[in-house]
């Protein structure tokens, strides 16, 4: 194989795995908006029971509006955060799939490479098989040298 399509195999390799590494970290990026989003349901499910604890005492108006406006703004934080999940989720699935493109781009060069190799080895053989034909043709043209008899 070539010095250039090794090296170009190379690079191939490299931008797989930077490409697998941009992947590895949108992938933590994802998990911790989810673990983010999962704490700001808990908080929200939470301050809704307290709401509703409260409301069963007989919680005041004045304090059923704070924690009314506080579980909106909990939710509308919630809403942000599930768009934040949904685009790095997104943004994951499109780097996976350059990922799988770029493995394919990959294997493309090393075919390719390998059946560069394979010919260049089969012109070999066929220069070489040339070479003992050509010789075998020069030694077939001369004539035998007589071996000298018993006895003579």
């Amino acid at each position: 194989m070539s010095a250039n399509m090794n090296a170009l195999i190379d690079y191939a390799g490299r931008r797989t795995d930077d490409a697998v590494t941009t992947w590895q970290n949108l992938q933590r990026q994802c998990q911790q908006a989810l673990q983010k989003l999962n704490v700001l349901k808990q908080h929200r499910d939470r301050y809704d029971n307290l709401l509703r604890g409260g409301l069963r005492d007989g919680m005041a108006a004045v304090e059923t509006r704070a924690y009314l406006g506080f579980i909106r703004q909990i939710d509308d934080i919630v809403l942000r955060q599930q768009g934040e999940v949904e685009r790095i989720e997104a943004a994951c699935a499109r780097q996976w799939e350059q990922v799988v493109e770029l493995r394919r781009e990959k294997r493309l060069y090393e075919i390719l490479g390998d059946r560069a190799a394979a010919q260049e080895l089969e012109t070999a053989l066929r220069r070489s098989q040339n070479e003992i034909d050509d010789l075998l043709q020069r030694t077939a043209g001369l004539s035998p040298v007589s071996a000298p008899r018993p006895g003579a």
